[in-house]
């Protein structure tokens, strides 16, 4: 993510961290990300308390101490019950602060299995060509965001088509980081064995298909562990996928396609956050991003808080779907009726 700050009055951001500039520091924006990855382990270890103040200084090796924070090096993070993670540090850039307003709500711990979905699409809203190209809709900064994405989620999850169309490894070979464990929506169980996920070896890999078809003994598919689910409608029961999920542990999802699998998503109410990443690009007929119910009138559409980023050329619109907007910074943010793009 490049280029310098402007701010615009399109609306109040809805930021999901109290920093604010002056309070970063002169880190490294790799240094940043390394933080955000550590934030993110830290606050999902088992027997983390989120109810009482933690420090984590990291030029103690990372180390993790409760208790009230005196004296504030540079490299110490504080986690504030009902604040979140917050730095303490005596100066900041906006870059910085980008990494930030984007990433630490996937630092905060919570209970269950939460879902941000993410999409690329042209300016006239399609995420592929009529024949299913989508290498790539968006540029290189977008897609480094999509690999920071994989890197501070649990798993990632893709659809059906695809899975078949582009065959992805979804690893997070652009940045530092663990790649998260994938898993793959098949409800038919017609994709082929030989794809990249089922046999690289590259990641844990789920592949979740109608219960019915899970015999005895036919519970793998290439190095992936095969899951069933319950249907409902002729589709797999999303809400029946994230509670399987979060009994594997796993309490970040990122939904990373196709338009179908992020539309079913949205319309049954699995996503905290949606961000649309829109290019520079006309495609003219193509598929289509996201498909949901048309309202007869405006006043009755979606309209979820945003904040909107700059990556490169691409714009990318990070929706809270929560309806509350992570209230526990929200309270502590001041109000500023700015919104910006970076």
């Amino acid at each position: 993510m490049a280029g310098t700050s402007t701010l615009t009055g399109d609306g109040p951001p809805e930021a999901p961290t109290v920093l604010r500039p002056g309070q970063l520091g002169t880190l490294t924006l790799d240094r940043v990300w390394a933080s955000l990855r550590t934030l993110a382990e830290v606050s999902r270890r088992p027997g983390f308390d989120s109810g009482r103040i933690h420090r984590l200084d990291f030029a103690a090796a990372g180390s993790v101490s409760p208790g009230e924070p005196g004296r504030c090096p540079d490299g110490l993070w504080v986690w504030r019950p009902g604040q979140g993670w917050q730095a303490e540090s005596p100066s900041g850039d906006e870059e910085t602060l980008t990494l930030l307003d984007l990433y630490l709500p996937l630092c905060h711990p919570h209970l269950g299995c939460r879902a941000v979905a993410h999409l690329g699409q042209s300016l006239d809203g399609f995420i592929a060509t009529a024949s299913g190209d989508s290498c790539y809709v968006t540029g290189p900064e977008n897609l480094r965001h999509l690999h920071r994405m994989r890197a501070l989620c649990d798993a990632v999850l893709v659809g059906t088509e695809t899975a078949a169309c582009d065959n992805p490894r979804l690893t997070t070979r652009l940045v530092p980081g663990a790649n998260p464990i994938r898993v793959v929506l098949d409800r038919s169980r017609r994709l082929p064995p030989g794809l990249r996920v089922f046999t690289d070896g590259a990641a844990e890999t789920i592949l979740c298909c109608d219960q019915a078809l899970v015999p005895q003994g036919r519970d793998r598919q290439g190095q992936a562990l095969v899951v069933g689910l319950p249907c409902r409608d002729g589709r797999l029961d999303l809400a029946a996928l994230m509670e399987a999920l979060a009994r594997r542990g796993i309490g970040w999802l990122l939904v990373e396609g196709g338009g179908t699998t992020v539309s079913a998503f949205l319309c049954a109410g699995l996503l905290d956050r949606l961000q649309i990443a829109v290019a520079p690009l006309l495609i003219g007929r193509g598929r289509p991003g996201l498909r949901i119910p048309s309202p007869e009138r405006l006043a009755d559409a979606l309209r979820p808080s945003a904040r909107v980023v700059r990556m490169g050329t691409d714009l990318l619109y990070d929706l809270d779907l929560t309806g509350d907007a992570w209230p526990e910074v929200a309270q502590c943010a001041p109000h500023t009726g700015l919104a910006r793009v970076f």
